[in-house]
């Protein structure tokens, strides 16, 4: 039997507005923490979720594989967040990040305890390797399915994944942290 969110995918990509913003309100928090934790600011997360919606929603209807719409909208903020540090870098002084923290956020208990400590591993990782762990751990994504949202090889997936949570995990080490 279908799922709610799969019978939504049918509908909004038959055209129903309706349904498009049903899946926004199931996936909304995930896309923003996701953004969040990339970019390291409230405003831009904002901007680049409501970038990668409005392109979502223009495009639904051509959306092939109706059980990967959630990959799908992934890999357009996935696009969308390197557009935006892209920018950051040719820009340095326009765009920011947030010096204050973000305190309502909810990462995953499996992760970390609190969203302080998750930027602060997060510093230590190269952006490919962020998105990697991000969407692995946070999201709950296969090696497979992540090497499609970013468009990649599996393998390079496993490699970069395995070499950024050693980094964490040394990185919590060094800070007298403690790791599960």
């Amino acid at each position: 039997m279908d799922t709610k969110a799969d019978l939504l995918v049918k509908r909004a990509c038959d055209g129903e507005p309706e349904a498009f913003g049903d899946l926004y309100e199931i996936y909304s928090r995930d896309l923003y923490r996701y953004a969040y934790y990339i970019l390291r600011s409230r405003e831009l997360a904002q901007d680049a979720v409501q970038d990668a919606v409005v392109a979502a929603f223009t495009q639904v209807s051509s959306l092939r594989n109706r059980d990967a719409f959630k990959a799908w909208l992934f890999k357009i903020l996935s696009n969308v967040c390197t557009k935006y540090i892209a920018e950051k870098s040719r820009n340095r002084n326009t765009l920011e990040f947030d010096d204050e923290r973000e305190t309502t956020l909810e990462p995953s208990p499996r992760v970390l305890n609190n969203t302080f400590e998750m930027e602060e591993v997060l510093e230590c990782l190269a952006p490919d390797e962020r998105k990697i762990v991000l969407l692995s751990v946070l999201e709950g994504y296969t090696g497979r399915e992540i090497a499609s949202i970013l468009d990649c090889p599996a393998g390079t997936v496993r490699s970069k994944l395995s070499r950024a949570l050693t980094k964490m995990r040394m990185s919590l080490e060094n800070d007298g942290g403690k790791v599960s």
